[in-house]
């Protein structure tokens, strides 16, 4: 019956560590889940080099003649740096504000295609409106420099 005791509390202890080295695993995991992605230079720069290329566009469109071939680069450009974010663990904020470009991008083009060429002022108000959803994701970027 002694041997049977000893046996038992030999095993608490080990069965303590176990349990607290398989929690304090689980904790380290949620940890890293709910940290926010880390500092990218290159989203910094895609972010930084796209945006007055789609404001120089937006100039176009108060003429007549629309240039597809530029807008299609963009697209390209735009799509290539979603799926870039996309694929980053943690980026669930800088993707979504990508997302929101693309989106209010293709509103402005098809605005563009549909109603005719831009006044001065609805250009300006397109414009205000893009720089500021480019402006949001590049605060957002540099938000991350854990150096500043």
């Amino acid at each position: 019956m002694k041997k049977i005791m000893k046996k038992r509390n030999l095993l608490t202890p080990v069965l303590f560590i176990f349990l607290l080295v398989c929690l304090s695993g689980l904790y380290l995991q949620g940890c890293a889940a709910t940290r926010t992605s880390y500092y990218d230079p290159t989203t910094y720069k895609n972010l930084t080099y796209i945006k007055p290329q789609v404001l120089l566009l937006y100039e176009t469109f108060t003429s007549e003649e629309i240039d597809t071939m530029l807008i299609d680069n963009i697209r390209l450009k735009l799509a290539q740096i979603y799926e870039y974010e996309k694929g980053k663990d943690n980026n669930s904020e800088t993707t979504r504000q990508i997302q929101k470009i693309q989106e209010m991008f293709e509103r402005h083009v098809k605005d563009r295609f549909e109603k005719g060429k831009w006044t001065k002022e609805h250009l300006e108000n397109e414009k205000e409106n893009i720089e500021e959803a480019f402006d949001i994701a590049i605060k957002t970027e540099r938000a991350k420099n854990k150096n500043e």
